[in-house]
């Protein structure tokens, strides 16, 4: 009778599970936050197009986030590290454009910006750009009213050039302006001194692209002065003289 039959032993040691590779965790997420941060941060210099690109490099952001979790940490790392990058020279390059978007508004003769809202605060010598025109208070001068001046004669006073620049397209007239101002707590009485070149406010047209200066005098008072300038129909602003 034959013997059944028996297979060969096997040689060799057996496989454990230490020398089983490990399937990767997360890999695809790693690549693809690889893949969206390169493309955030080539497309970050292009306007317009980095706001997309931007937002790509925002999800590729959260994806690696979460691939972090998985084994391929190193390519995680540096789709995070260009995400994040694609994020920051994106906001850089739109700042740039907007300064320069600005600095040529400012050659055609337009303003910069509108800061017409009622309660924009300014420093003396800062200038408010409204829609039609420029303003700008300046040049604080402290001084003494004379004989005849009104509404006070020899009384402490100060005075302050403003400057209006039309960059509208018609004639804008000085007439509309009214400036009023408070000294402390006190309202500070305007100055009519002929001697000192104190008069009214002008009333002439301003051509467009011109300026008109002129000065204006208050009585003085203890306390910060605060200069209330607006215009028939706009809302006010305000040039505060710390002191």
């Amino acid at each position: 009778m034959t013997a059944p039959y028996a297979p060969p032993p096997v040689s060799g040691p057996y496989p454990t599970p230490a020398s089983v590779a490990k399937p990767a965790k997360f890999a695809g997420l790693a690549w693809t936050a690889l893949i969206l941060g390169i493309v955030g941060v080539v497309g970050s210099p292009i306007i317009f197009l980095n706001n997309l690109t931007a937002v790509v490099a925002g999800v590729g952001l959260i994806l690696g986030i979460i691939a972090l979790f998985g084994t391929k940490k190193v390519l995680t790392s540096i789709g995070i590290v260009l995400c994040i990058l694609a994020i920051v020279f994106t906001v850089i390059a739109q700042n740039a454009a907007v300064k320069k978007l600005d600095a040529l508004g400012q050659q055609l003769g337009i303003s910069a910006g509108d800061d017409k809202a009622t309660g924009q605060t300014y420093a003396v010598g800062d200038t408010h750009r409204g829609t039609d025109v420029d303003i700008t208070v300046a040049e604080p001068k402290a001084f003494t009213t004379g004989k005849f001046a009104a509404p006070k004669q020899e009384a402490k006073a100060v005075s302050y050039q403003v400057t209006v620049t039309n960059h509208s397209a018609k004639p804008w007239p000085a007439a509309m302006l009214f400036i009023q101002a408070t000294a402390g707590s006190s309202a500070a009485e305007q100055v009519f001194d002929t001697e000192a070149g104190l008069d009214s406010t002008p009333s002439q047209d301003i051509l467009p692209g011109k300026s008109l200066t002129f000065r204006l005098g208050f009585v003085d008072a203890p306390g910060d002065i605060t200069l209330q300038v607006g215009n028939m129909g706009s809302d006010k602003v305000y040039f505060v003289q710390k002191r």
